[in-house]
């Protein structure tokens, strides 16, 4: 590590230890609200409360689809007749049931937002 206290005069280093101590003495330009660290804590858990509700309903979502996409393997692995049955009946209504299932994931994901605005406004 270089050593540059030889280069400079000792009345170099008084003036910026000046200058520094009239800096630090001024007020600063800008002021944080009293309440700052409060509301910075309540946006980081809306966030946390947020992110943990999108990945609960991912999720459930995917428990869904596993549960289905099991119980469909399971019809066609012991070669059942109602598998064939159910397949039909699934290709057959495919856009009511996506459609149905899009409206309760949709009903569940504004339900839980709803909720946790109605305890951020419950706890003010």
């Amino acid at each position: 590590m270089h050593s540059y206290r030889g280069k400079h005069t000792e009345d170099e280093f008084q003036n910026v230890d000046q200058l520094l101590k009239e800096i630090l003495e001024d007020d600063f330009e800008l002021n944080i609200p009293i309440d700052f660290a409060d509301n910075v804590v309540e946006k980081v858990e809306k966030r946390k409360s947020i992110r943990e509700a999108l990945l609960r309903h991912l999720m459930m979502s995917l428990g869904l689809f596993v549960i289905m996409a099991f119980t469909v393997a399971f019809l066609f692995y012991f070669e059942l007749k109602e598998a064939n049955i159910l397949l039909d009946f699934v290709i057959q209504f495919k856009y009511p049931i996506a459609f149905v299932l899009f409206i309760i994931t949709a009903i569940q994901l504004a339900d839980s937002f709803l909720l946790s605005r109605t305890k951020d406004q419950l706890g003010e």
